[in-house]
């Protein structure tokens, strides 16, 4: 018998079957030999591989931050703006302050201003005022620094003196 046996034959070979010439032959040719092995090793390495338990799955973990509430997060942070800011839109723009100057000491007071901020080094010696305001600057004057003392007893309303001068 020179002609080897096919894939076919020894796959019947290895599984129990085949003729009493076919066994002759695997047994004195060393290429169908050798084939026969190499077939029988991987029918082991499948039988191992379908008779083995499924291999573990990968570990996977819980995400405990899932994108679907970041949708819902957003639209609940703009309903609360919405909800806050929306009073706020409706009222009218409140009138603008103007700070009411006496009279017609505007000028005199720019004046004093001007001359209190561009002053050389030399004192003057007299300063404007206006008529009413004389009395009360002689009544401070005449009446000296404002007391914890006087300031209780109601001598006088300066409370900034009342505390500088209170160890006196």
């Amino acid at each position: 018998m020179k002609r080897c046996l096919n894939e076919q034959t020894l796959l019947q070979l290895a599984a129990g079957d085949g003729t009493a010439g076919q066994r002759q032959h695997l047994r004195l040719c060393a290429d169908c030999a050798e084939r026969y092995d190499s077939l029988a090793e991987d029918l082991d390495t499948l039988r191992h591989i379908l008779t083995a338990p499924p291999p573990p799955r990968p570990a996977t973990y819980a995400n405990p931050f899932r994108v679907r509430w970041i949708p819902v997060a957003a639209a609940a942070a703009a309903l609360l703006a919405v909800l806050v800011s929306g009073p706020r839109l409706r009222q009218p723009a409140p009138a603008p302050t103007h700070y009411a100057a006496p009279g017609a000491s505007v000028a005199a007071f720019a004046a004093d201003v001007s001359a209190a901020l561009f002053a050389d080094s030399a004192p003057t010696a007299t300063v404007a005022l206006a008529t009413g305001d004389a009395s009360y600057l002689q009544a401070a004057l005449d009446a000296g620094p404002c007391t914890r003392d006087r300031y209780f007893n109601g001598e006088c309303d300066d409370q900034l003196s009342a505390l500088l001068f209170e160890g006196e």
